[in-house]
């Protein structure tokens, strides 16, 4: 037991004089003037650490970083603004700078992050040097907070990452419908005999529908690449009258399928972007009438929920969506839905991309033999 004891008053004599020596070190450091005005000019948070890793002094800029005040970090251990995954690393590479102190960047390659007081982390930038003095040698960490940086590289990365997979797809499309085009096109013109005028009427069609599709699909790629975050801001839309003029855009569509649109009286109006919403309804309603059957009967109407949020829905009477497919039919660039689906692999993508950019959401209900509602969320005025 006494053993114990003298263990441990060893140990806190010990840690005694190093936080003495790390004090008085730090009195050395903000006594220089010079050092003094240099640090506290810097737009990098400075922290300063001994041979044993304890923080001797840290400059304003990384007290506004990280919350802690300079009182608070003396002498503790630099773990205290590390997060936990990197303690392990950190004695060993504290030792083999002070070994080979040289002036470098930290962590070349990696995602480094610093901790605050309140256990938050943010990404940083961190460069290392040295100092000696007449209490040792010292090392210098200055850090720089890169969160703005490492948000725009990684939003700009998934924007590439997108536009890449989108284009794959609209080349798809595109060399689709132009190959139709061309074929008919070819019939026409090539055809030895001449052709009667149902014959002709069926190719012109063919030749309509393709252009049409390629229409949809430039569209839709136009409108994906102009939506940025903060493009727009939400404004009051006029609900009714975005469906009427997505109608009018498919009139073709609705007198070619003989279809039945019935619109409730009381759809409600929301915040959003018109030009943005109108082509949800529009992707809707044009999956709904393809895809609803023979003289498909299609209801729109709306509702609110809990949440603030408005529920605006588009419900067929189709065949219906299997539970799997449900599960991808908003993704992009999936290869199961390209081979499931039957149309532009774009459309139902753009719309969950529209929904996400206006803080709202979609969703799928179906039963195969019992139809589908495709509604999507925005919030209220």
């Amino acid at each position: 037991m006494g053993g114990d004891i003298m263990d441990d008053s060893e140990i806190l004599k010990k840690e005694l004089e190093i936080q003495k020596r790390i004090a008085y070190t730090a009195g050395l450091l903000q006594g220089d003037i010079t050092i003094k005005t240099l640090l506290e000019s810097l737009a990098e948070g400075v922290v300063i650490i001994n041979d044993l890793g304890r923080i001797v002094l840290i400059n304003k800029k990384l007290s506004e970083l990280t919350g802690f005040s300079k009182e608070e970090v003396m002498g503790e251990s630099l773990n205290l603004i590390i997060p936990a995954k990197y303690h392990h690393k950190h004695e060993e590479h504290v030792k083999n700078y002070f070994n080979k102190p040289r002036i470098r960047p930290m962590g070349i390659g990696l995602d480094l992050e610093a901790q605050r007081k309140d256990n938050t982390k943010f990404a940083v930038e961190i460069s290392l040097s040295h100092l000696d003095t007449d209490s040792g040698r010292l090392s210098l960490g200055f850090l720089t907070d890169i969160t703005v940086r490492k948000k725009a590289e990684n939003d700009l990365l998934k924007r590439n990452i997108e536009l890449d997979e989108y284009a794959h797809t609209v080349a798809h499309d595109l060399n689709s419908s132009i190959s139709g085009i061309l074929g008919f096109s070819e019939l026409l013109i090539n055809s030895k005999k001449k052709l009667d005028k149902k014959t002709q009427d069926v190719y012109l069609n063919h030749i309509a529908v393709s252009g049409r599709k390629m229409q949809d699909v430039v569209r839709e790629l136009l409108l994906f690449a102009s939506m940025k975050k903060g493009d727009i801001e939400l404004s009051p839309v006029k609900m009714k009258e975005l469906i009427s003029s997505a109608c009018q855009r498919l009139n073709h569509l609705i007198n070619e399928k003989l279809a039945q649109i019935n619109i409730s009286p009381q759809i409600a109006d929301c915040k959003g972007h018109a030009p943005w919403v109108e082509e949800i309804w529009y992707n809707y309603l044009s999956n709904a009438l393809k895809y609803g059957g023979e003289s498909p009967i299609i209801e729109i109407y709306s509702e609110k929920n809990k949440e603030g949020l408005i529920k605006y829905s588009v419900k067929d009477n189709g065949e219906g969506i299997s539970k799997d497919f449900q599960k991808i039919i908003f993704e992009h660039n999936n290869a199961v839905k390209e081979k499931l689906a039957k149309g532009s692999g774009l459309g139902l993508s753009i719309v969950k991309r529209i929904a996400d950019k206006l803080d709202g959401l979609v969703s799928v209900e179906s039963e195969p033999g019992k139809g589908s509602v495709f509604s999507f969320y925005l919030r209220e005025q």
